[in-house]
């Protein structure tokens, strides 16, 4: 089995974001629910934008913010499970 953060992920085409200063609101259009995510999250976003993996996200996240490597990548599995189950993001085909 494969880890969720080796894989690529695609964004929702109902997610609507705009950045607001370091953080982003997200609109989901099918639900109309908004969502806010600090700035580790739209570091999260903006790289799953740019087409990275989550694990490319996680290492740049470490070494900028100077946290262990296993706290991100814990953190960052829980939050992309939490954006899957929203369905803002899925598993790119």
């Amino acid at each position: 089995m494969t880890d969720i953060l080796d894989h690529n992920w695609q964004i929702s085409a109902d997610a609507v974001a705009n950045q607001v200063g370091n953080e982003t609101v997200i609109l989901h259009m099918g639900n109309g629910t908004y969502y806010g995510l600090d700035t580790i999250g739209t570091a999260l976003w903006d790289g799953l934008k740019a087409g990275k993996t989550p694990i490319e996200v996680c290492d740049q996240i470490a070494a900028e913010y100077d946290v262990d490597r296993s706290t991100v990548l814990s953190d960052m599995r829980e939050f992309l499970n939490a954006l899957a189950d929203q369905d803002l993001v899925s598993k790119s085909a």
